[in-house]
Order: C-alpha cells, then structure tokens, then sequence
C-alpha cells in the first residue's frame, strides 16, 4: 500500500513521498487536481533519517485511511473524550464547546461499554480520560472507579486547574489514577499567547505544590512547545522539576497549528520533533539522545523481568522519540553521559538480546535457570555499556579506589541507594527524569505509514453497528465531529443539549 497524505488544499488522500532540502525533511503532496505540494515535517533531516534508519528492518505499509471501516491493530492505549466542557477553553484546542458548537457529556453506560469490551483483551490497553477537561465532571472519581473496577489503568489528562483545591487533589490521588498535567513551562507568554489565560501559570503551580505532598505517585507533565515562546524556557523548566521531585516525566509536544484563524490568529514557523529534542539537549549539555520509541520492545526480557513495556512499542520510528535525565548535584544530565557508545547502541543490543532469549507467551512458565542465565546475560550486557568511570566519578587509579570503597560499605552492610547516592555521581537514581516526544500528525504532515502501526487510538461506540472501535490517535480529528455529536444525541446525561438538535436525550 502507498504512503498517503492530505492534499494541502482540496484535503483528499492523495500519494506522497519524502525529499530532502538544505537539511530539512519535507513530505511532497502529489494530488492529481492540486497538483503538487512541500510541507516541512523536521528541520533536522540527519536526526530525523537516524531514526528510520535505526529501524530499518521493520516494515510500516501506508493504509487507506478509511478509518471508519478499518480493523487498525488492537491499541495499547485508549483515549475516551469525557467531556468537551472546559474551565479554560485555549484558542488552540480543538476538543471545546466553544471550537465544537455543541455539548458532549456522555453517561456511564457510555463508558462502561467501552471499559467491558476492552478488559476481555489479552493485553487490555491503558485508559487516558481525555477531554475538553475531565475534572469538569462531577462523577469523574466514579469513571476512574469504573475503569479500575474492570481492571483496567487509568491515567487522568487534565489542565490541573482544580487540583489547586488541595481537598479536591488529594480524592483524585487517592483515586489510583496516574496524573498528567497540561504545563507549558514556566513562561507567563506562553499563557497568555496560547491559552488566554496566563493567571492559569499560578494556579497550575499551586495544583503541583499540592501533588508534592504524594510523593509515591507518579505525576507526569504535558508540555506543548512552541519554539518561538517557550523554546528558550528548558533550561529553567528543568531546574524546577529537579527540584519537584514528584514530577517523574515530561510529555513533550511540539506545537500543532490545528486551530482556526477565528479563534487565533497565530501562524508561527513550525515547531518540529527534532527542534524540541534539539532544545533539550542544548538544555543539558548537547549530550542527549533521542531514541525511536517504536525501538523498544523488549517482550521476552520484559518477560522474563515481569516489567511492563511502555506502550508505544513497534510504532513508527519518527512517531514517540524517548531519553532519560539523570540528576547529578543540581542540574540534569543525560543517561548518554553515563553510557560508553550511547543509547541507541545499548537499545540496539537489548532489541540483539531479547531476539536470541526463547519466546514467551503471557501464559508460558520461566524455570529458575532460565531467568538466573536471562539476568545474568543482561547483567554482562550492562557491564559493558555503562561507564563506570564516569559513574564513580573518577578516572584510573582514583577510580578503582572509589569502588574498592563503594563495594566495601555494601559488604558492611550499608544500604545500596544510600552507597549510590553518597559514593557515585548518581546522587538520586530514582529521580531519573523521563522525557517523551509526542508528535502530533496534523493535516498537514500526516502519513498513512505512521498510522498503519499507530498503538495510541481514539476508543468510541459506532452507533451504525452498535460496536467499540477505534481510531489512531493523529486522524481523530478528522473524523470526530459527527462522531461525537451521534454519541451526545444517544449518551449524553440529561441537561447537556446544548448545540445538539431538539430530540429526547437519553439520561441516567
């Protein structure tokens, strides 16, 4: 199947192919009544070839993006629009009443359709409460509560504006969601600029503040970045998670220009993966490596390890890019500084690695032997990417003493992570800092070969077949309009009309 794209003007699908210009990567729109079109998608064609090249031996077919009647793969994280009701409404989102026309605030039967069909998975996929803003509604600890009854896990996408009520924050922590926070740094532009509501930076501040005190909970940041704004804020951005310790990653995600010029009219140059990786490592240094996330499946030493993977494995290799920072005193460095030939060979090894041990089904037994031989195998492979100089901090004489010391407080009985931390450079090992790359495939860079593969879909009721179904996570917008509007006409609890015909609607 060819790789297909969206004609600039007429929106057809129509073929494309990738050329290369003065350093930059451009997808070339072949529309047969248009004619053809360039749109940028990076502005580093070296370090976005690096990985497609990493990847090479896998096989990305494009799809006819007739997403209405295809069987996509089974998604490893669902997406479920909760609401499209917003306490701040941004200009540049899509997913609001005021950007949509009408209200949308399904009932529970909505969602426990959606949760039963996919807790009969094998693999049932992780749930992101989406919206619009999830906290708006009232019943949205039940929700969670339902998921979690299934299951399922349950990660809440909110703007954050109401944890800022501690009471509030501490019910939705007790609740065993994981909690990803829209926060676009630490510049107030950025607010006002994008959001219209740059008071919102204040209150976002107070909600983590509250979310300190849940340490044990992971807490994830959402941040959009716009070059232009907010590109030259990493640096300080860093030092505030270093110091916020329960912040354990951060989602990055380059500007998307998806919004109407009724709305706001902005057209800044386009943001892309590799400008955002780009910012962060001139953030820590210039070090930093950005690995196809795609690259990372590992199942039968996850297997083996009883680890689960992150979610985005086998996908394409210019889709989620991934590194860790690793605190070292008071800044951030990054894990390559640690390696001896950097991330890629080590993932590049593990993939090596994983392929030779025996495959294994969820259900398979793993004897005693076989997992001494898997960790003692993957123990050799570690010893012989991790740099233990760079570690200890030392070179030669200095650093054989070092760990000559290291070893012999552990063999008096000391803690480990206390040895680390007291004897090593790795001064706190587990506030490693996980940094994600989340491209967003708008109209206008979007592929068919990206989608093929995609593990991250939209979950929703097809009213005309009365099924769940999905759709990749890049083309939602292109479809969810009457999509969510037929499910409001049918789902939506009593009271929530607005912009929908005049009809009956269904209640609780």
């Amino acid at each position: 199947m060819a790789n297909l794209g969206i004609c600039n003007k007429c929106g057809k699908s129509v073929p494309i192919k990738h050329y290369q210009k003065e350093g930059k990567e451009y997808l070339e729109k072949l529309c047969p009544d248009c004619g053809a079109a360039p749109s940028l998608i990076s502005n580093d064609t070296r370090q976005y070839n690096r990985k497609r090249e990493f990847m090479a031996d896998r096989h990305y077919p494009g799809c006819h993006m007739d997403c209405l009647s295809c069987t996509h793969r089974d998604p490893n994280i669902i997406f479920i629009e909760t609401t499209n009701r917003c306490n701040m409404n941004c200009p540049i989102c899509i997913t609001n009443v005021p950007s949509m026309g009408f209200q949308f605030e399904p009932r529970m039967e909505f969602f426990d359709r959606i949760f039963s069909h996919y807790a009969k998975f094998e693999r049932p996929p992780s749930v992101q409460l989406f919206g619009g803003e999830p906290t708006m509604r009232e019943d949205l600890l039940d929700i969670i509560k339902l998921a979690k009854s299934y299951g399922l896990s349950v990660r809440l996408v909110t703007n954050g504006l109401k944890l800022a009520d501690k009471k509030y924050a501490e019910k939705i922590m007790a609740s065993g969601a994981a909690i990803l926070i829209a926060f676009d740094g630490l510049k107030r532009e950025m607010y006002q600029k994008l959001r219209n509501f740059p008071e919102s930076l204040d209150i976002k501040l107070k909600a983590l503040d509250n979310l300190a005190h849940h340490r044990r909970r992971k807490v994830v940041l959402m941040t959009v970045v716009d070059k232009n704004i907010n590109g030259d804020d990493m640096p300080k951005f860093l030092a505030y998670c270093l110091k916020n310790r329960h912040i354990r990653g951060i989602f990055l995600m380059p500007l998307t220009q998806v919004w109407s010029d009724q709305r706001l009219q902005y057209k800044p140059e386009r943001t892309t993966q590799e400008d955002v990786e780009n910012i962060v490592k001139n953030a820590v240094g210039g070090k930093a490596e950005f690995v196809p996330l795609g690259s990372w499946e590992f199942h039968n030493i996850a297997k083996v390890l009883k680890q689960t993977l992150m979610p985005f494995t086998g996908v394409h290799p210019n889709c989620e890019s991934f590194t860790y920072l690793i605190p070292q005193g008071n800044k951030y460095v990054s894990i390559s500084d640690y390696l001896k030939f950097g991330l890629f060979s080590l993932v590049a090894d593990l993939r090596e690695m994983d392929k030779k041990i025996e495959p294994y089904t969820l259900k398979d037994p793993i004897s005693k032997w076989h997992k001494f031989r898997v960790h003692f195998v993957l123990a050799r492979l570690l010893f012989k990417h991790i740099d233990l100089a760079a570690v200890i901090g030392k070179r030669g004489f200095s650093a054989f003493i070092g760990w000559m010391s290291f070893f012999g407080k552990l063999l008096i009985g000391r803690n480990f992570l206390g040895v680390l931390s007291k004897e090593t450079t790795l001064t706190d090992i587990r506030g490693a800092l996980q940094i994600l790359l989340l491209p967003f495939e708008d109209d206008d860079i979007l592929e068919s070969a990206r989608l093929e593969k995609c593990a991250s879909c939209f979950a929703y009721i097809d009213l005309k077949s009365d099924t769940v179904k999905s759709i990749p996570f890049c083309i939602w917008e292109k479809y969810k309009q009457p999509i969510m509007k037929d499910i409001a006409k049918e789902y939506n609890k009593e009271g929530y009309t607005q912009g929908l015909p005049d009809k009956k609607i269904a209640c609780l």
